[in-house]
């Protein structure tokens, strides 16, 4: 697999260190960001090959900050992850620009074929 740089936005603590651990054991480049705020500011300052991004945050929620995503970096791969079910929030996250949406707890396997198939193309 292409060894990626990987931006994690996630309010939860326990989720984002998750996330960062199991995608460095994989070889990958993790940057965390607690919120959107702080998301978009990374991205302002290091280039990534994807996003791994919290559909309900606090304060910017996570489909506005996708929304801004694809207006700055509109080749940028987005994969909006959700705790809660329902297919109005893939349908959402989809229309709005996001590769896939993946439901918490995540199959590790279903990420690690988002991550393979993201290399390289645009959404």
């Amino acid at each position: 697999m292409i060894k990626q740089h990987i931006l994690v936005v996630d309010d939860n603590a326990a989720i984002r260190n998750l996330l960062k651990i199991r995608l460095e054991y994989s070889g990958h480049t993790v940057d965390l960001a607690e919120n959107g705020g702080e998301g978009l500011m990374m991205l302002a300052q290091a280039d990534y090959d994807l996003v791994l991004l919290d559909y309900m945050m606090p304060g910017t929620t996570g489909l506005t900050v996708l929304e801004h995503i694809k207006e700055r970096y509109p080749s940028l791969a987005v994969v909006m992850l959700t705790g809660h079910s329902g297919c109005h929030i893939e349908g959402q996250a989809i229309a709005a620009g996001a590769r896939a949406c993946l439901y918490k707890p995540f199959n590790w396997v279903e990420l690690e074929d988002i991550l393979r198939c993201s290399v390289g193309t645009a959404s």
